[in-house]
């Protein structure tokens, strides 16, 4: 939320380009979803969305996590970048990096890498002052706060692994999701 208000308020034309096969399970990536549509219409872009998860490529790579997370970053800074060069965009960038708490160098790479090869510039911007702003801009609008990056493997070894499933039991149970 934060990276956006501050690209508007440079002007920025900016469009929302949702791909998340990383998320797992199926509830927690409609949650994720959810959000994007009502920050979408709150900032009033237009927000693409690339449907579907992929647990088991996500699986595959649980025994590093930091091999799992440059994979994530990986792939979908190149999904991005193909949507992004065959829609007309010059640039790229990413809501990752509000985040203090992701591999920034990480993503700078991957997203370098995506833009290079579909002749796109990536913007690395540095957002991280903006996240607490970010959060709150969070709370404004009522969105759901995840506790993990969203792959299953991290929700595994999340300490919030209980409180996590039950909340999507709850929301299954009571068919919200």
């Amino acid at each position: 939320m934060a990276p956006l208000e501050l690209l508007l308020a440079e002007g920025r034309d900016c469009e929302l380009f949702f791909f998340n096969p990383n998320i797992h399970p199926a509830v927690e990536w409609q949650r994720r979803l959810d959000n994007a549509v009502t920050a979408a219409e709150h900032y009033q872009l237009l927000l693409h969305i690339y449907p579907g998860s992929d647990e088991a490529a996500w699986r595959e790579r649980a025994g590093d996590g930091k091999e799992r997370c440059a994979f994530c970053y990986r792939t979908r800074m190149m999904k991005t970048a193909e949507f992004a060069a065959n829609n007309g965009f010059d640039s790229i960038s990413s809501s990752l990096l509000v985040s203090p708490y992701q591999d920034r160098e990480s993503i700078i790479e991957a997203g370098k890498t995506a833009a290079a090869a579909y002749g796109l510039e990536f913007e690395a911007h540095d957002w991280r002052e903006q996240y607490r702003h970010g959060q709150d801009l969070a709370r404004e609008l009522g969105l759901y706060r995840q506790k993990y990056c969203g792959c299953i493997v991290s929700l595994e070894d999340s300490k919030f692994y209980d409180k996590v499933c039950a909340e999507h039991a709850k929301l299954i149970e009571a068919d919200l999701i």
